[in-house]
């Protein structure tokens, strides 16, 4: 138990300390996919779960899916880079309809560099709290029920933000069916009007 304690210890050290690079840190040149690939994967060493958080069929994927703009002469820049970071985080816990509901919804209130350095700033408070939280709890000797409350929470969070999303896109598609619906309406009497107005043209 105390070895399995000691490395947690260091992880949620490492995961207190962690910078998610900011749209100022990544390289103001335009990069090819290797070296997109090469970055993220080094920047995002914090994923634990896999070798590859990013591969060129993830990559390809996302543009498809019209979760990132696509490249311009299969070359890559910081904006793509940011995008990138985002959906290799939100993949941990949600679908790709899920992201573009969530990313779509979210750039309706931000451009595209507030929307992410807030994402970065919140994800890293989260951090900094959740390594606090089990420092409280080993201060409390709760150690063996530590990682089933993480557990809980997270299903919690997870189901909590899937509802979230599911009634954002309920609303952003109601209230484009309304857009939708007007500007349908619009175009209607519009085209009645220039029906009449060809008749009364064509009478005179």
């Amino acid at each position: 138990m105390n070895n399995i304690l000691e490395e947690m210890r260091k992880y949620e050290e490492e995961l207190s300390k962690y910078h998610i690079p900011r749209y100022n840190d990544l390289p103001d040149i335009e990069l090819y996919m290797d070296q997109v690939l090469a970055l993220i994967n080094k920047q995002l060493y914090i994923i634990t779960n896999n070798d590859n958080i990013i591969t060129p069929s993830m990559v390809n994927n996302y543009v498809k899916f019209g979760l990132i703009p696509a490249p311009v002469g299969k070359r890559y820049t910081r904006k793509h880079l940011c995008y990138m970071i985002v959906l290799c985080f939100l993949k941990q816990i949600l679908s790709m309809n899920e992201i573009k509901v969530l990313v779509q919804h979210q750039l309706k209130y931000f451009n595209e560099l507030d929307a992410y350095n807030l994402f970065c700033n919140e994800l890293e408070i989260a951090f900094k709290n959740c390594s606090n939280l089990s420092f409280l709890q080993s201060e409390n000797n709760d150690n063996k029920s530590q990682c089933l409350i993480y557990c809980a929470k997270a299903i919690a969070y997870k189901l909590h933000t899937q509802k979230n999303i599911q009634i954002m896109a309920h609303f952003d598609n109601t209230t484009a069916q309304k857009a939708d619906k007007k500007s349908n309406d619009t175009k209607k009497k519009d085209d009645k009007k220039d029906k009449q107005d060809k008749v009364v043209n064509s009478k005179k």
